[in-house]
């Protein structure tokens, strides 16, 4: 899907250079008009255009999350668990949810704009798909979230025996290709720093549940939505012989909430559940308030 996506971008970029230069064109000796066919010409033109101002590059890149959450919430409890959390909506107090981190490899294609000096390039940045860890945060790692339900004969709490959830709660697939409108002040000196703005499409798959806190009685489901995020760039490319270079970047992402919702939660209580079956907590949410920053370090060359 990413490679799709940048074939794409830079063939439309190559259709918007050439498209003026093909309307030009006059049938060769020989040629019929047929023969001389405005995308016969359009094509050739568009792609010797992008064979000459475009680059890659390929290197390390990490995905270090730095975002916050709103406090867990429980959505609607009812039986046991409204003895546990209070009954129907709750939020849980110094809690949170959060994504893990990853190092992978990642790529870059980028095109020159037309008519710019290659001051100005439109670049579109790929990885293999992220499979990142999907986390709890604050009291939830290390603290039960329903300590005591129901009241005793003595009018006091009954301990649940329910443990904290820990820190994993799953995994999830990303895929986000990112594209940016790049500005280098300087195109021939031996150091190029540059500039970069644009988007990043926060597109999540194939969501497992595999908290053994959470799987007591089956699987949840993960539901995490897919916002479009902004992305801020600066970096620098290091000129090299025979068009090649090495590359230093960094991209912030943010400017969107996630919205996660993990269902169908029953839990086991040690002390409740031989008695009355399992805890059905319902299902639980949060919003992620995202904030990324992919690091690069890579090899590049013109083409």
């Amino acid at each position: 899907m990413g490679c799709g996506l940048a074939l794409g971008a830079l063939l439309v970029l190559g259709w918007g250079a050439q498209a003026s230069a093909a309307q030009d064109y006059r049938p060769q000796p020989g040629q019929t008009p047929i023969q001389s066919s405005d995308s016969q010409s359009f094509f050739g033109k568009m792609m010797d255009y992008i064979e000459n101002n475009s680059y890659g590059r390929l290197g390390a890149m990490r995905f270090q999350y730095y975002g916050s959450s709103s406090n867990l919430h429980v959505d609607n409890a009812t039986g046991l668990a409204a003895q546990a959390f209070g009954p129907g909506g709750s939020d849980l107090a110094h809690t949170g949810s959060s994504a893990g981190n990853l190092t992978t490899l990642g790529a870059v294609l980028g095109l020159y704009l037309p008519k710019t000096g290659h001051h100005l390039a439109v670049e579109v940045q790929l990885a293999p798909p992220l499979k990142l860890d999907f986390q709890t945060s604050g009291d939830a790692v290390d603290k039960s979230l329903a300590p005591t339900a129901l009241n005793g004969a003595n009018g006091g709490s009954i301990p649940t025996g329910v443990p904290p959830l820990g820190k994993n709660l799953g995994t999830f697939k990303a895929l986000p290709p990112n594209f940016t409108i790049v500005y280098r002040p300087w195109t021939t000196t031996l150091v190029q720093p540059y500039i970069g703005a644009g988007a990043m499409y926060l597109y999540t798959y194939d969501t497992d549940v595999n908290n053994k806190v959470l799987n007591a009685y089956g699987e949840p489901s993960l539901y995490l939505s897919k916002p479009v995020a902004c992305v801020g760039q600066l970096g620098s490319d290091f000129k090299l012989p025979n068009n090649m270079f090495l590359n230093l970047d960094v991209k912030y992402v943010g400017c969107a909430d996630v919205k996660s919702r993990v269902s169908n939660i029953k839990v086991n209580s040690p002390t409740l559940s031989p008695t009355f079956g399992a805890v059905d907590v319902g299902s639980v949410s949060s919003t992620n308030h995202f904030r990324a920053v992919l690091y690069s370090l890579s090899f590049g060359m013109h083409f």
